[in-house]
């Protein structure tokens, strides 16, 4: 695959994380009364996080050719996986957010939106994602100021 084969699907699978996230924050609640929102959030979560994969393994595909090892993986490969921890953790900050119901009614008789997700975990979820980063950050800076050019 050429370089610009890659290029062009990175950018495509951008442009999907993009379109689920703004699915899955419409998903974040529902009308008090309602079952269930049009489409699942624990669904879009996981095809959100499935993308961010995807999009993980072709900004490493087009750097094979960086030798810095630390800890046994390339840096552009602990760049990568930081860079998916943030996004994922941001994503999913988003979705508790969106999900947090807000003081939007002013009588009894406005519709009152309630939480389809549990906001708790998510936002837990998100939390261990931002901790992951954070670890892999401090190894990147390590190595950055220890190698040289």
């Amino acid at each position: 695959m050429k370089l610009a084969e890659l290029l062009n699907e990175r950018k495509s699978v951008k442009d999907e994380i993009k379109k689920l996230k703004e699915r899955l924050y419409l998903s974040a609640k529902i009308q008090e009364g309602d079952v269930k929102p049009a489409e699942s959030p624990e669904e879009l979560k996981t095809a959100l996080v499935a993308l961010f994969e995807k999009l993980n393994l072709l900004i490493v595909i087009n750097q094979t050719n960086v030798r810095t090892i630390i800890g046994g993986k390339s840096l552009m490969e602990l760049i990568a996986e930081r860079d998916k921890n943030i996004a994922i953790a941001q994503a999913l900050h988003g979705l508790a957010e969106n999900a947090t119901p807000k003081p939007e009614r002013f009588s009894r008789n406005e519709i009152r939106y309630v939480p389809a997700v549990n906001i708790k975990e998510i936002r837990k979820e998100a939390d261990s994602y931002s901790k992951k980063a954070r670890e892999i950050d401090n190894k990147i800076q390590a190595a950055n100021w220890n190698t040289e050019v």
